[in-house]
């Protein structure tokens, strides 16, 4: 992997002019509003998270997954309505050829541009942390389950607690005083003053009132071994997209995913009845019997 030299960041992100300083009256500004370009606010941002070793880490890695695609931070990173890594999947494949698909994947990040610099900070870190690590999935793939969606929103690589964790680590190198104050980071941290993933992983399955909803769920679909730490203990953190505790946003966005996979199937399977010479009729068969397993689950959902 190809990293970004510190003095490089130094040269990408410098402008003339004033130099924001990490102090409670500036950091209560809004961060989009720093100049009219939102490129150069995104840089501001940029060099401020730089300014401590796991934002500059974040960073470094990001202009790496950004070159990769022929990218820079600057493309990726941009200023939005809320705080959200929005990941695409690409589904390629010719009307008269079907059956040989090939997948891509973009990816961009926004900062919720209303944000003061403080919260936008935290932001940009855990979205980061998401693009940077998060793992690729393929909801195309027979073994697309619910289970392993949950877990891995929670608790995987570049999932919530991550991302969780790297506002925490952000927050203490930036703002310590607000670090010292802040209750969530406060709960996940041991008596050495690292941040423990396992106490993190607890508080993301606290979901409060909807309790009854998630475990109703988790019991017909009998996944409930699955998920030891589901608590009706009062929520911690809920999801901005869904305005759900993660657990139960994860199986929203499940549903969500599994619909629009639905139907992109049954277009392809349309293509395929179409029938064009050298296809087997049983490889269609096979895939009508996939795609209408799939679609009955989501209507039994």
């Amino acid at each position: 992997m190809v990293w970004l030299l510190l003095a490089s960041l130094a040269s990408v992100f410098a402008h003339p002019g004033a130099t924001i300083e990490l102090g409670p009256s500036s950091m209560a500004q809004v961060w989009s509003k720093y100049s009219p370009s939102e490129e150069r606010n995104v840089r501001q941002l940029l060099e401020m998270l730089a300014r401590g070793e796991t934002g500059r880490s974040l960073i470094a890695r990001a202009g790496a997954k950004a070159r990769q695609s022929g990218e820079t931070l600057s493309d990726v990173v941009r200023a939005g309505e809320g705080s959200l890594t929005d990941t695409t999947l690409i589904r390629k494949f010719h009307p008269e050829n079907p059956e040989n698909v090939a997948y891509e994947s973009r990816s961009k990040v926004y900062v919720n541009r209303h944000l003061a610099w403080r919260e936008a900070l935290l932001d940009l870190a855990h979205e980061l942390t998401h693009y940077v690590h998060r793992e690729p999935f393929n909801p195309y793939t027979v073994n697309f389950s619910l289970t392993d969606f949950i877990t891995s929103t929670i608790e995987g690589k570049g999932g919530e607690v991550h991302a969780f964790v790297s506002e925490c680590h952000v927050m203490r190198e930036l703002f310590t005083r607000e670090f010292v104050q802040d209750s969530n980071c406060g709960k996940i941290t041991d008596a050495q003053g690292g941040f423990s993933v396992g106490k993190a992983v607890e508080l993301f399955y606290h979901v409060g009132a909807f309790y009854s909803q998630m475990k109703k769920i988790v019991d017909e679909r009998g996944i409930a071994n699955h998920f030891p730490h589901l608590r009706e203990e009062k929520t911690k953190f809920v999801s901005s997209a869904y305005g759900l505790p993660y657990p139960l946003a994860a199986v929203e966005e499940y549903r969500t995913v599994l619909d629009k996979v639905c139907e992109n199937d049954r277009r392809r399977l349309s293509y395929m009845n179409k029938g064009s010479p050298g296809r087997a009729p049983a490889s269609v068969e096979k895939f009508r019997v996939s795609v209408e397993q799939r679609c009955r689950a989501i209507t039994q959902n």
